[in-house]
């Protein structure tokens, strides 16, 4: 499989030869930026040069301040402001403070002022205020590396605090973090208040880098740290991929599974201290050698069909280069590592050896065809009744995504991607028809461990219901899950 070096070198290639991106007709600002990263590490300070002069050139105004374009002001992006802005900001400090020397004075005090326009007019307040936390923290991580930069921790320290504290304040009692916390107040679905694979290792490897970066203590957060890596060591099955049983953003991919997130995944396992996460931390590096070939990312190994594109998978893998000892890691991932994990919440129970995986998922939460966790981790025991079929609540929403969606990747000339995601949907609209109705879908009223010498067993109350949260209207129905 591919070594460190080459897949940087591969990866900083991809990334200036689709600069405008071929599915979305856009440059994604937020994605390309992490070049700098890349060309940091190779040591090609020229071609970091001259990305820094393309990025300054895309600082706009938005109306509440001055960001980098397209974030939201293009709806092709697949991003936002506070992620592009938070991202180009980051990297940019980042490249400013290792080669400073590379910089004439006049130069580095015009890129200064850019950045600092930008943090004062707009980040600094996106940075504590956006109510989704992964785009929220994002931006802090452009904030706290302008401010090391700059020397202005103090100046920022109060925004770092109150946005670390609400993204800990918002996490489940499990320890797991919501990815829209009181989505409906903010007129979101309900669906997005909800646990998510996806954006648990970014919400992690955001607060570290900042801590670590502004020279905060982690041991301020000691507590809330060791909870959240808790959650995140319990989503991974023994091959080092994330449980999308766990999932409330299934919309974000149709494939079953995903390692588009694994560069954040090393980022955080990297800074653990439990017990469990170099092996997790191992398995993680070896799916992204197995998944890095024709000079990218791929965010899972079958048809194309997720709605992001690898410039966006690709990108992030320079989160890779901020870990210590990371090429003595990578080299040394050449087979999977033997991983186990015990993991008993009060909303998830999750147990993880090298011979299988058995989760049991109790967070409920309002589905649609398109978002929500669809499974429990119960088996999928069916009964059919009469009762009249309920429709979703969000039906004409995820009607509306879908053909987002479809349009999207039609535009990109992606059209296996389009028909795909027009026949999952119409499908799933025809399955709902029918009076059937599963424990694997259904909603888990309350479990109790049973430990048995070296046997663990659940007793789980469970109401039938639909992949879409439509429920049978019957008493629980008690079934026996082992663990």
């Amino acid at each position: 499989m591919i070594q460190f070096d080459e897949m940087i070198r591969q990866s900083a290639r991809y990334l200036e030869k689709n600069r405008r991106c071929p599915k979305h007709h856009v440059e994604h600002i937020g994605s390309l930026t992490y070049a700098l990263d890349f060309y940091s590490y190779l040591g090609d300070i020229e071609r970091g040069r001259a990305l820094m002069e393309h990025l300054t050139a895309q600082i706009v105004s938005n109306g509440a301040g001055k960001v980098f374009y397209p974030g939201s002001l293009n709806p092709m992006n697949m991003s936002n402001s506070v992620i592009d802005t938070g991202a180009a900001v980051d990297t940019m400090a980042r490249f400013l403070s290792a080669h400073r020397a590379a910089f004439s004075p006049e130069e580095e005090r015009r890129y200064a002022r850019a950045l600092r326009e930008v943090v004062d007019t707009y980040l600094a307040g996106a940075a504590g205020d956006k109510p989704i936390t992964n785009q929220r923290l994002w931006g802090l991580t452009g904030l706290a590396s302008f401010a090391r930069y700059s020397g202005d921790v103090d100046r920022y320290r109060t925004v770092f605090a109150r946005s670390i504290e609400r993204a800990f304040g918002d996490m489940t009692p499990d320890g797991f973090f919501r990815y829209y916390p009181d989505a409906v107040a903010h007129g979101a679905p309900a669906s997005y208040d909800g646990i998510t694979t996806f954006y648990q290792s970014r919400h992690i490897a955001f607060i570290r880098y900042v801590l670590s970066t502004t020279g905060i203590s982690p041991d301020l957060y000691a507590e809330d740290l060791d909870t959240a890596e808790n959650a995140l060591l319990s989503m991974y099955t023994a091959q080092g991929i994330k449980d999308l049983r766990l999932e409330c953003k299934r919309w974000y991919w149709l494939s079953s599974y995903e390692v588009a997130s694994h560069g954040f995944d090393a980022y955080a396992l990297a800074c653990s201290d439990h017990s469990a996460a170099p092996a997790a931390l191992h398995n993680v590096i070896f799916q992204i050698r197995r998944h890095f070939f024709d000079g990218y990312l791929h965010s899972h190994i079958g048809p194309a069909i997720n709605f992001q594109c690898p410039i966006f998978w690709t990108a992030h893998v320079a989160w890779l280069t901020r870990i210590p000892r990371i090429v003595e890691r990578f080299d040394a991932a050449q087979s999977l590592m033997p991983f186990t994990y015990l993991f008993i919440g009060r909303e998830v129970l999750s147990h993880t050896t090298p011979e299988g995986r058995r989760v049991l998922n109790a967070r409920w939460q309002e589905r649609s065809p398109s978002t929500g966790i669809y499974e429990n981790g119960l088996p999928e025991q069916g009964i059919w009744t009469w009762q009249l079929p309920e429709l979703p609540p969000r039906l004409l929403f995820s009607g509306r995504e879908t053909l987002n969606h479809a349009w999207y990747a039609l535009r990109g000339g992606c059209i296996r991607e389009t028909f795909l995601r027009v026949w999952y949907f119409v499908r799933e609209c025809l399955v709902m028809l029918l009076p059937r109705y599963v424990v694997g879908y259904g909603r888990v009223v309350a479990f109790t461990v049973q430990r048995e010498n070296t046997c663990t067993a659940v007793a789980v109350q469970v109401i039938p219901a639909t992949k879409y949260g439509t429920m049978m209207h019957r008493k629980p129905v008690t079934i026996m899950h082992d663990i």
